[in-house]
């Protein structure tokens, strides 16, 4: 068989040395659990090939090549190794002089593929190596199973580490996210060559309130009445007044039904809401943005037009907030044996009226 290989495709044919005895029989115990008629690479070789094109045909060659029996192929350009490696590993049946098949492999390489495999062929070995010792008793499978895991760690530890350093920095908000990428750009731009220092990477805080402010100034544009504005900040405060994400119908009772619907609408992209019916916050820094001047002794109201709650507006809606709870609990005293606590806000509003 291998000099009919040879033949075909000349030095492109590599023939090795039939497997070691010692080889073959411990993988035929530790693989194939003592089934000698189930090893596949006794006999082995690689053919190699410049193109797609020349595996292509050497598959097919080999598919209508006589006396020899096409059992098995698996084609890795499909799903590469962890570390891009790919070929085709084809087994096939050879028929000997008493009509019984020996099985044996053939790998079809691309040159380029194999010049890169050599040069992290130690890298490979010492993981094959080491782990039998780490771990004594481990089937060939498992060991493989683990230098895999070894191997994916290692290509992608530090494009991982990138990523849970943005993702804790933008605290999983996509906006802020997109600020990080922005400042690595200029980063990169005013830097060329310089390390990105990923550790050290904050977005510029101008940014996100510049995106607060254009928010904010779509929502109040030119001509919104004053008393829009007033029921929009009447929300805002109740949201910076909290200790937690209030529920909606509590909100909405609060500021009653069409002021609410009005101001929620247009606030969704900085105060959307959650799965469980809660107002939350695009970012924490957000609430730093609106209570930027709380200290300053500015007067109610007066923040509807620069956009900040003052101490007056945040007192304003604790007050709310206190009267709210109060008829909560008066309302729940109300009730004989309540049955479900999360009827609460339907409580609220039944109060109410």
């Amino acid at each position: 068989m291998g000099g009919r290989l040879k033949d075909r495709w000349g030095d492109a044919a590599i023939i090795p040395d039939l497997k070691d005895r010692e080889d073959a029989e411990r993988k035929i115990k530790d693989k194939y659990f003592g089934k000698k008629n189930k090893i596949k690479d006794i006999f082995r070789c690689t053919l190699k090939f410049s193109s797609f094109k020349g595996v292509f045909d050497g598959w097919k060659f080999l598919e209508d090549m006589k006396g020899i029996e096409i059992l098995n192929v698996k084609n890795k350009f499909k799903n590469p190794d962890v570390l891009g490696y790919a070929d085709v590993n084809i087994n096939a049946g050879f028929k000997l002089q008493d009509d019984t098949y020996h099985i044996f492999e053939i790998q079809l390489h691309l040159n380029a593929i194999l010049v890169a495999k050599e040069e992290v062929h130690d890298l490979y070995n010492t993981i094959r190596v080491e782990i039998p010792k780490i771990i004594p008793g481990l089937t060939v499978e498992k060991t493989n199973q683990i230098k895999e895991h070894i191997l994916g760690r290692l290509r992608n530890s530090m494009m991982d580490g990138i990523i849970d350093i943005l993702f804790e920095k933008s605290g999983g908000v996509f906006l802020f996210a997109r600020l990080l990428e922005e400042k690595l750009k200029q980063d990169a731009s005013n830097n060329p060559g310089s390390k990105l220092d990923f550790i050290n990477l904050e977005a510029q805080p101008e940014g996100l309130d510049g995106i607060y402010r254009e928010n904010m100034e779509r929502v109040c544009a030119e001509g919104a009445s004053d008393d829009f504005r007033s029921k929009c900040f009447q929300f805002i405060s109740l949201i910076c007044a909290a200790q937690e994400p209030l529920p909606q119908k509590m909100v909405q009772s609060i500021m009653g039904d069409d002021a609410f619907h009005r101001v929620k609408g247009k606030l969704s992209l900085l105060f959307p809401t959650g799965a469980d019916g809660r107002i939350i916050i695009i970012h924490k820094s957000l609430i730093d943005w609106l209570l930027r001047k709380v200290d300053d002794g500015v007067g109610n109201n007066s923040g509807i037009f620069e956009y900040f709650v003052s101490r007056s507006d945040l007192n304003k809606a604790h007050g709310e907030l206190y009267e709210i709870c109060r008829k909560v609990f008066d309302c729940v005293t109300k009730v004989d044996k309540p049955q479900n606590s999360n009827n609460t806000c339907n409580n609220i509003l039944s109060c109410n009226e």
